[in-house]
């Protein structure tokens, strides 16, 4: 069966040419903007033709099985009327969709040709038709033909259709001058959607029960959750409850500098959620500021020991005197280190773990090392994934893993719970990186 993924259309219009700030829209796409769009990508857009009181427009596919990153290319259309800076830009469509990897969806932007966006959005495709209004306001003036529309298609395989878009200049008008948008479905094409052909999905990893004796055999898990700061931390509350109801703990990464300007809400959060108040959760040291420049240069490498000592008492210090409570562990930005980590290391006595530190050369603090992965890629989750790394590491003495929730999408946080569901099932114990090395780590 041929894939389908629909892009429709395009109501017919007359294109004005006049000035932008006018008081009624002018369209900004040509009569044949399906046509267009179809010709630019053959592979990946199929023209539809209008029959009836349907408008045509193109037809959309990916069949491209994939991590969800947007791919396979843009298709695109110039505008055909001047936009002037302060003119208001409207996109309205209505949308319906199918997938066979996850929800369906696809990404439309509008821009200029120096790529300032004026609109960018990801459009959502679900099983019936809704209609959809995006607005933007031009920052610039923009010449016929040196304003794009954008359409790309999703990761996946899937099928989405949208029909009765529009682009249109509103000028000086405000938003709330515009139509409200139509209360019923439209009366499109009835044909079911079908996604296309997809390879089958991997079957999924089944892990066989261990024995009681396995289980009863003391193993500690802990959960490296980085990255909190003042602008994310509400990222972390799902997290959070979901702590509350397994009755388990978790390792908390402070960027610290987040602290500087932080108002009442954040510090109160952190000192409300702290293990020293009763809470679930250890806060330890993501660094002053998690300064990243690729993989060469961080914060806690290639930056020299003045440095590195500098970051770590403002960032140690700044935490006490706002919340009252130490931070015992550090966990630097891209667990990336140098020889002089361990010497500024050294010279912190409140700070007693190292996680993903160096094992050779540990500063006399205790190194908890990489083990196996909860994330896949950076902020993304698949228990398969997990599962078949983890499968020959289920009686390790310790685990601590690392994952991004700030940075987790639903599908993510709830491949998150499976995979701290089969933790739970295996009976690991789970604790935090200070209270590891003081009750249960073997001396050194």
């Amino acid at each position: 069966m041929k894939p389908i993924l629909r892009l429709a259309s395009f109501l017919p219009f007359a294109v004005a040419l006049a000035p932008a700030a006018v008081a009624g829209p002018v369209s900004l796409l040509p009569a044949d903007a399906a046509v267009r769009l179809a010709d630019r990508k053959p592979g990946l857009f199929e023209h539809l033709e209008a029959s009836g009181q349907t408008p045509d427009g193109c037809l959309m596919r990916t069949v491209k099985a994939a991590d969800p990153i947007w791919h396979g290319g843009e298709s695109s259309v110039e505008t055909v009327a001047p936009v002037a800076a302060g003119d208001l830009l409207v996109l309205t469509l209505a949308t319906r969709g199918v997938s066979r990897t996850g929800k369906p969806a696809f990404l439309v932007k509008i821009q200029g040709g120096d790529y300032v966006g004026v609109i960018r959005e990801s459009v959502p495709a679900g099983d019936g038709w809704q209609w959809h209004r995006y607005t933007g306001v031009a920052k610039k003036d923009y010449e016929t033909g040196t304003m794009r529309m954008h359409v790309y298609p999703a990761y996946g395989c899937q099928a989405v259709e949208f029909r009765g878009l529009r682009l249109e200049n509103w000028g000086a008008a405000d938003k709330s001058a515009l139509p409200p948008l139509p209360s019923s479905a439209p009366a499109f094409g009835e044909d079911a959607l079908v996604p296309p052909d997809a390879p089958p999905p991997p079957k999924p990893v089944e892990l066989a029960p261990l024995a009681a004796a396995e289980r009863a055999r003391p193993r500690y898990l802990m959960l490296k959750l980085d990255d909190v700061g003042a602008r994310n931390y509400r990222q972390y509350d799902r997290v959070l409850r979901f702590l509350e109801e397994k009755d388990i703990v978790a390792g908390f990464g402070v960027v610290v500098q987040s602290l500087e300007t932080a108002g009442p809400d954040y510090v109160d959060w952190l000192r409300r959620n702290a293990r020293e108040n009763g809470g679930r959760v250890e806060f330890w040291n993501h660094g002053w500021d998690h300064y990243m420049k690729g993989n060469e240069v961080c914060e806690f490498k290639g930056t020299g020991l003045a440095h590195q000592r500098e970051n770590l008492a403002r960032s140690q210090d700044l935490f006490r005197e706002k919340t009252g409570l130490t931070l015992r562990a550090l966990g630097t930005a891209g667990n990336a280190r140098d020889a002089d980590t361990p010497t500024a290391l050294s010279e912190r006595p409140d700070i007693t773990v190292w996680i993903y530190g160096d094992e050779k050369n540990t500063g006399g603090k205790l190194v908890l090392r990489r083990t196996f992965n909860l994330e896949y890629a950076v902020g993304k989750i698949d228990f398969n994934k997990f599962a078949g790394p983890y499968k020959s590491r289920r009686l390790d003495g310790y685990a601590i893993i690392q994952g991004h929730p700030n940075l987790w999408n639903d599908e993510s946080f709830e491949q998150f719970k499976k995979v701290v569901g089969q933790l739970l099932a295996d009976g690991w114990i789970f604790t935090t990186p200070h209270e590891y090395a003081t009750k249960y780590a073997q001396p050194r």
